[in-house]
């Protein structure tokens, strides 16, 4: 234990995170905390001993900004308490919706002396990017039709919303210049072009933006921005919008400081929507919820959603700004991620975004803006990630790109005990590895449901994929580990690639593992076929050796001395999202998962010595050391037989 402790502390002086910082012994109730250089996650968390609590209650008749902020004589804005707040305090935040940017004005100053935003317990507190808007509607006058009723009613908008606003910022401000940099990304037939930062909600649903009045008659439920002063609307059934409330969104940001660097905040419990911010690209990362290039923030317990663009940003947000600041070492648990434009949860990589911890998350809805592929997109998009944890969160309806991408750098990094489902990915995969020498482990995930890939990895080495079910993907590779060429990083790094894909599932998928050359290993793999059939291939993608590259099947791949113990067994996968049951039918209906890699041991690409990573499977239950056991779920039926699988619960230290 000594040894092992030892261990994981070098590890995370390297990351820059000092031994005065690491107050847990462990961030895991039920293993699974163990990170790829074999050092136990540690946790940086105190118990929370606030030294004052004020009390911030819009409902409340004696609420004022004036007050002393006391649970009697409560203030009336959040913000009254950010100009407040010293480190070691908290506001309590009671029951109502604050249409506020609230700019946080200083942070803690350490673990033990954190400031923190707090809804009362039991309480719907919602921070409002939106303005309640009631507009004096007219009917369109259909200029090709003009004598018949139109389906489509205009308003000026307010002042609030004009000239400068969300509705007169394009998502594309500098097209035209970057057209030419990147013709691919940025083209004419691109829908996103033409849209705005600006959102339109009616009953707290929003309205579908079109680039222009043609695609509005053709669309329900949308709204078309005419020009920075008008817009009009279609609603479903032709309803009439006349005397319905709607609300506009009008703040960029919804929680988020303006000062860079403030660092040791907790923000809990609080609703956070509509925020007006744009597409990253060429600008900064800016979330609804900005960390804005601190460290060390808590945010947990929040749903955060309908952004624009981002959700919430945790990293550098730009290539130059975090001005050689320490980044990361946040915590981000038990959050409803959803309906982000662009990306759910983002870290640009100005510095390392080291230390993260990040789960029990439910992410959905992510990337629904119609942009080309590389916008920085997805549930998850995070750059060189260092020594974190990513563990139990569900991914699902995710658009556009990945559900999780892991890009430029990361290391030491761990994704496990994961749920991934109904990925559109655009040619990536539920899971997305870009640019980085690892090693990085994923594991003891599930993906079932992605329009090509299941796990996608390009430019990357010493990744380890292990103990996973990947099921039901489209016309790609459940595995697929790919080489783009020598441009990225490697002419100054060399590097070999040594992938391990050990103890996996694979079901649902025209092929099985895409292997980038032959320093990579599959091995102690149950290979389950396509619609209950056998005989699905695999593949080698090889720079190294062209003359080898091209399908094969498993005798074959065998000969090559891949996916020894690897195991045949044709099987169905079906997933309910509704009641998070996972039913597992083999052909012939079989007891339970065949018995792949008896007496495997798991060894670390590039590192001495073997280390078991086998402590827990996805629901927490022990693993033995004793053998590779495939898959994710131990004694897992192949009868059919419905297993609940949201891998979510209780983190709290």
């Amino acid at each position: 234990m000594m040894t092992r402790l030892l261990f994981a502390l070098s590890a995370l002086l390297l990351l820059g995170i000092t031994t005065a910082t690491l107050h847990s012994a462990s961030a895991s109730v039920d293993g699974n905390d163990r990170l790829p250089d074999g050092s136990t996650f540690l946790s940086w968390e105190l118990p929370p001993n606030w030294t004052r609590t004020y009390h911030v209650d819009q409902r409340n008749p004696q609420a004022s900004d004036q007050n002393p902020g006391t649970e009697e004589q409560p203030w009336k804005t959040i913000q009254k308490a950010a100009d407040v707040l010293q480190p070691g305090e908290r506001v309590v935040i009671h029951a109502g919706t604050y249409r506020e940017w609230v700019k946080p004005i200083r942070g803690g100053t350490s673990a033990a002396a954190m400031i923190g935003y707090h809804a009362a317990e039991g309480e719907e507190v919602v921070l409002a990017g939106s303005d309640v808007w009631s507009a004096a509607w007219q009917s369109t006058v259909n200029q090709d039709r003009p004598a018949e009723a139109s389906p489509t009613w205009r308003a000026e908008l307010p002042p609030v919303a004009r000239g400068g606003s969300a509705f007169s910022r394009k998502n594309f401000p500098k097209l035209e210049e970057w057209k030419k940099t990147a013709p691919d990304f940025f083209n004419e037939t691109n829908p996103a072009n033409d849209l705005r930062c600006g959102q339109l909600f009616l009953d707290g649903e929003p309205l579908v933006q079109v680039g222009n009045y043609a695609d509005l008659l053709k669309t329900e439920h949308a709204f078309w921005v005419e020009n920075t002063d008008a817009v009009h609307v279609r609603l479903r059934g032709d309803a009439s919008p006349v005397g319905r409330d709607f609300e506009i969104s009008v703040r960029e940001q919804v929680f988020a400081p303006t000062e860079k660097f403030l660092s040791y905040i907790r923000v809990s419990g609080l609703k956070i929507r509509a925020a007006a911010n744009g597409i990253p690209i060429p600008y900064p990362q800016k979330g609804a919820v900005s960390a804005t290039l601190g460290h060390h923030w808590i945010i947990e317990d929040c749903e955060i959603g309908h952004a624009n663009g981002i959700g919430a940003d945790i990293g550098g947000q730009w290539w130059d700004l975090s001005e050689g600041r320490m980044l990361g070492c946040h915590i981000v648990r038990r959050n409803h991620i959803h309906h982000s434009g662009v990306c759910g949860l983002a870290g640009w990589h100005a510095g390392a975004n080291q230390h993260l911890l990040i789960e029990d998350n439910l992410i959905e809805h992510c990337g629904m803006l119609p942009i080309q592929l590389h916008q920085e997109s997805g549930g998850i998009k995070l750059h060189r990630v260092l020594g974190s944890l990513i563990r139990r969160n569900v991914f699902r309806h995710n658009r556009n790109s990945a559900a999780l991408w892991l890009d430029g750098g990361c290391a030491n990094t761990r994704v496990t005990q994961n749920l991934f489902h109904d990925t559109i990915g655009l040619g990536y995969g539920a899971v997305f590895i870009e640019i980085t020498q690892g090693p990085n482990l994923i594991d003891n995930n599930i993906i079932v449901g992605s329009d090509i890939h299941g796990i996608y990895a390009t430019d990357m080495a010493r990744l380890i994929v292990m103990q996973n079910l990947i099921a039901n993907v489209g016309k790609g590779s459940a595995v697929h580990l790919f080489r783009a060429g020598k441009w990225r990083f490697r002419d100054q790094v060399p590097w070999e690639d040594e992938q391990w894909v050990e103890g996996n599932v694979f079901a649902g998928v025209d092929r099985y593992v895409q292997l980038p050359n032959l320093t990579s290993t599959s091995l102690a793999n149950v290979l389950g076929g396509r619609h209950a059939d056998a005989g699905t291939p695999f593949s080698l993608f090889s720079e190294y050796h062209p003359e080898k590259n091209g399908e094969y099947d498993l005798a074959a791949w065998n000969a090559m001395g891949l996916d020894a113990a690897s195991v045949e067994q044709p099987m169905e996968v079906v997933f309910d999202e509704r009641t998070w049951e996972l039913r597992v039918k083999s052909t012939p209906p079989g007891a339970a998962m065949p018995f792949a890699g008896v007496g495997v041991k798991v060894r670390l690409p590039s590192m001495a010595g073997v280390f078991e990573f086998q402590q827990a499977d996805f629901l927490g239950f022990p693993r033995s050391p004793d053998a590779l056991h495939a898959g994710p779920l131990l004694n897992l039926p192949l009868d059919g037989t419905p297993v609940k699988v949201d891998p979510r619960r209780s983190s709290q230290p």
